[in-house]
């Protein structure tokens, strides 16, 4: 496929792949085709192409009124797109809702960060952890013995690479850190192992260097 532009002359990365087996390229973590969005009569999103390898970071850079947070929307599950297709790990997920999308393994995080900033980070990944796994908030219960939420979470803080940042305060971390923070507290994580169920992709909206 050739590269798209938005209405403001942005070029995105291509993205033509024959499909796979479940309508995508599974080599992809994310891929969009020929992707379109209107409002009414005003065209937003104009044919975006788009496929990121995993482990790849891709930038959407331009101008305010490019389409660049309709883009994520479409990604995200906010808006459904007019037409195209989206697919997450060789899976449509374009008219999915939100938290389906999120089930699959993409999460999105913010330009303001929602973190518990004085807890340390492991005590905020061991919040969303422990509600994942089905424990529930008890006076009578020791939270250092909830082997299964713990061991859990020193698995998330390897993945999102804070195992070295643990015992730090939420509210003394990098900018950058603390979004790895929040994509880590954003995952589905019932699985005891990486996997679709873990946020293997993300979204970030309107990031800036640390």
């Amino acid at each position: 496929m050739s590269p798209a532009r938005s209405p403001e002359g942005v070029e995105l990365p291509p993205g033509g792949t024959a499909p796979g087996a479940m309508g995508g390229s599974a080599r992809f973590a994310l891929e969009l085709r020929d992707v379109r969005k209107s409002f009414g009569k005003s065209e937003i999103i104009r044919g975006a192409n788009l496929a990121v390898q995993a482990g790849e970071r891709v930038a959407i850079i331009g101008p305010n009124g490019a389409g660049k947070s309709t883009l994520f929307n479409l990604i995200s599950g906010r808006f459904a797109p007019t037409s195209g297709e989206i697919h997450l790990h060789g899976r449509r997920i374009d008219g999915k809702k939100p938290y389906e999308i999120n089930r699959q393994g993409l999460s999105r995080s913010f330009q303001v960060s929602n973190l518990f900033t004085r807890l340390s980070v492991f005590e905020n990944i061991r919040c969303a952890v422990l509600w994942s796994l089905g424990h529930r908030y008890a006076f009578w219960k020791f939270l250092a013995d909830l082997d299964d939420a713990n061991d859990r979470t020193e698995q998330i803080l390897e993945m999102i690479k804070l195992d070295k940042r643990r015992d730090v305060l939420a509210m003394n971390l990098t900018y950058a850190e603390a979004r790895a923070l929040e994509i880590g507290m954003r995952g589905r994580w019932r699985s005891a192992s990486p996997s679709p169920a873990a946020p293997a992709s993300s979204c970030w909206t309107n990031p800036r260097p640390a």
